[in-house]
């Protein structure tokens, strides 16, 4: 049974990562360098949902399915290296997550640290970036055996 439950989770997981970070490639490669002129943007408030929505199920069944493939011992993250692995892609998910989450608010810690830094124009890339890593680093946990 658990097992069954594990397939469902996972296909479930793969499908809505894999829609997370293709909304986020056409948004990052397609529509923001088309919308100089901000035709666009009418567009953007209901792609941020799709984006909001998938990233959530992501997360939500990739805890789960870390839960039921380790049976609740956390620690497995710290002591192995699949875990480690998990460790670090799931931290740079919940980095892009709540980048997503605070949108372009003025007042959001993520907004204010972009304009000290001067990387407005780079975020998108660098998310997208850390989107990848995970992507590829959980894709390899996920069929490598340590």
């Amino acid at each position: 049974m658990i097992g069954e439950y594990n397939i469902l989770i996972q296909s479930i997981h793969s499908i809505s990562s894999i829609l997370w970070w293709s909304v986020t490639l056409i948004v990052v490669t397609i529509i923001r360098p088309l919308n100089g002129g901000g035709n666009l943007s009418i567009i953007l408030p209901r792609v941020r949902k799709l984006v909001i929505f998938t990233s959530t199920i992501s997360i939500i069944s990739g805890f789960g399915l870390f839960g039921l493939n380790s049976n609740f011992q956390f620690e497995d993250l710290i002591h192995t290296t699949k875990g480690n692995v998990i460790l670090f892609s799931g931290s740079l998910s919940l980095i892009v997550y709540y980048h997503v989450l605070s949108g372009s608010k003025p007042n959001s810690v993520a907004s204010k640290l972009h304009k000290v830094l001067k990387l407005t124009r780079f975020i998108p890339y660098i998310m997208f970036g850390f989107l990848t890593t995970a992507l590829v680093s959980m894709f390899i946990a996920s069929a490598i055996i340590f």
